[in-house]
């Protein structure tokens, strides 16, 4: 999958323009903007990566998809579940693999190995957070990762995983269906349940196996799926084909050409549309700020020292004012991260009265078989449930203190800019600066990084409370006599609830607590980044206007031909947005 020129082009001259801000900025002591923009923006649009994750259920060929995707057979395939890993697929100039352990290490993995760790039958997949394969395949070019997924019917951690880490981060999620049984209840329950609220708009559709139909049934089989997805999401884009047909023949017919076109025109055109705007959006920023400040290195040169230094300390007094109400930030963050969590609280102790409550009732129409087989399941259901709901709250919550945490730094940042600019600068350089594109959009770290937390350890933790039940409810499950289960259950099963009630509290409050966290950094980083960058730029203006006193001439040249040369830029980078 090759790029379009154009987007390779553009990313050259993104990169090109905020290298040379980065020099112009490090040749006037404002070497902090310059280490930002080569630590962390340029790298940051280098290392662009395309995400494509397959979704399907077990036994849909989703393995076998992907190898023809690949032009190869580089995952294992079989008529029975195989994939039990999360498997990502990348470039690499030879073949390799490496296996990441839920404990964070990893090792390399020989290709005798790989089955061992990421199929059914190899056993070792619950100790894999993902293994990742490198494979030398022109559709992994250019920074594509083929994300390979278990089934989705599958109802384990690396499903959750799936659905609340991987899809919402994804350029492109593939959605495989089978022709033999397609569009089954439980896939229109996962499409509407999970994925499709905020992915419609990056959903591709494979209705794979088409080589097991004849013309006609092909025909209708297609009809019925596109109705049927029609009803979920306006305009299903769907691509019928057979994977198989194009490994072993690469049959034009089998419809893996359409889709390889249309994936690689979405990844070019629309998705890298977004990336490269926002890139080139960003640069813009930075260089007006830049021209900002070199206009203050310019209009020093038209002061004498004294009111010079005068109109510094102003200018520094505004900083400070304006910093110390960036730290009285910190206390909101917290007061507001307290109440969240006491609200937290206060749901999970409902969820439970109401649960101890219901749970009587619900034993004693069940059979004692029953009993024994669904209770554990059935409460761990529950919590599951409320989990999730609950997981969605707090992620809203956490999104409107980070928008408005956002918006009062900008008020702060935007006064002491202006300041700057009406003691120091040309009114034509004073620009609007928003301090969230120089670090990173915390709204949206509340609805992904957060609720990727949350729901992961909905999932994950859920399970392992109730292992703290697990003595109780073993009294239940081994007794033999019907009303037995019954009085035990009843007896025992309402503090068990309690319990898990209890240690379920302290992860929602990680989870708050780390948000916060993040928050304040982001208050810190957005302050120093701005403030460091205005006190560089006045204490070098004010040390050479001190020991360069008779070469004002010189300095005031090569400032007004680094203003053009950040003008320039400006409007290139404008002019390439026009483009994009």
């Amino acid at each position: 999958m090759i790029l379009l020129d154009h987007h390779k082009q553009a990313k050259r001259e993104i990169l090109a323009r905020l290298a040379q801000i980065a020099d112009v900025a490090e040749s006037v002591g404002m070497t902090t903007l310059a280490r930002d923009i080569r630590t962390s923006r340029i790298p940051k649009i280098e290392s662009e990566r395309f995400h494509l994750v397959v979704l399907g259920e077990f036994n849909h060929g989703k393995s076998t998809f992907v190898n023809a995707l690949l032009g190869a057979e580089v995952l294992p395939t079989g008529i029975t579940p195989t994939t039990a890993a999360i498997n990502h697929v990348v470039w690499s100039p030879s073949i390799r693999a490496r296996v990441v352990l839920t404990d964070g290490s990893s090792r390399e993995l020989a290709a005798s190995e790989l089955k061992d760790w990421v199929t059914v039958a190899g056993g070792r997949a619950e100790e894999v957070a993902f293994v990742e394969l490198g494979y030398p395949s022109d559709v992994l070019k250019n920074n594509v990762v083929l994300v390979d997924t278990p089934g989705v019917n599958d109802l384990n951690e690396q499903r959750a995983e799936v659905t609340y880490g991987y899809v919402p981060r994804a350029d492109a999620v593939i959605f495989l269906l089978d022709a033999g049984q397609a569009l089954k209840d439980s896939e229109r329950e996962f499409l509407s349940s999970h994925v499709l609220e905020g992915s419609r708009d990056r959903m591709l559709f494979v209705l794979g196996k088409m080589d097991m139909l004849n013309a006609d049934e092909r025909a209708a089989v297609e009809a019925y799926v596109r109705k049927g997805l029609a009803k979920l999401v306006p305009d299903p884009v769907v691509f019928p084909l057979s994977a198989r047909e194009w490994i072993l023949r690469r049959d034009p017919s089998a419809g893996m050409a359409e889709l390889t076109a249309h994936l690689e025109r979405f990844l070019s055109r629309d998705r890298a549309q977004v990336l490269l705007d926002n890139a080139a959006a960003d640069a813009a920023r930075t260089a007006a700020y830049l021209q900002q400040n070199l206009g203050v290195r310019l209009r020093a040169c038209d002061l004498d020292l004294g009111e010079l230094e005068e109109r510094i300390t102003t200018v520094r007094s505004q900083l400070e004012t304006s910093k110390r109400k960036l730290e009285e930030l910190h206390v909101r963050i917290d007061a507001d991260a307290s109440a969240i969590k006491a609200q937290v609280g206060l749901d999970l102790e409902a969820f439970a009265r109401a649960f101890v409550g219901a749970i009587p009732a619900q034993i004693d129409q069940a059979d004692a078989d029953d009993i024994k087989k669904y209770l554990a399941p059935f409460i761990e259901d529950k919590f599951k449930e409320w989990a999730e709901l609950e997981g969605h709250k707090l992620a809203s919550m956490m999104e409107r203190l980070a928008e408005e945490v956002i918006s009062i730094t900008n008020e702060n940042v935007e006064a002491a800019a202006s300041a700057l600019a009406d003691r120091l600068g040309p009114e034509d350089t004073q620009v609007n600066i928003e301090v969230d594109s120089f670090k990173y959009d915390v709204g949206v770290y509340a609805v992904g990084a957060l609720g990727t937390t949350v729901f992961l350890f909905v999932n994950t933790l859920v399970g392992g409370l109730l292992t703290l039940a697990a003595p109780v409810l073993a009294i239940v499950l081994r007794s033999k006599i019907a009303g037995d289960i019954r009085i035990q259950a009843k007896e025992k099963v309402p503090g068990a609830i309690l319990k898990a009630s209890e240690a379920m509290k302290p992860h929602f409050d990680k989870c708050v607590d780390d948000f916060a966290r993040r928050l304040s950094e982001f208050v810190v980083n957005a302050g120093n980044t701005l403030y460091k960058g205005i006190s560089e730029i006045l204490d070098r203006t004010m040390a050479e206007r001190r020991d360069k006193g008779s070469v004002i001439a010189t300095m005031r040249t090569a400032t007004g031909d680094q203003i053009t040369a950040i003008a320039a830029a400006r409007a290139a980078l404008a002019h390439l947005r026009e483009g994009i």
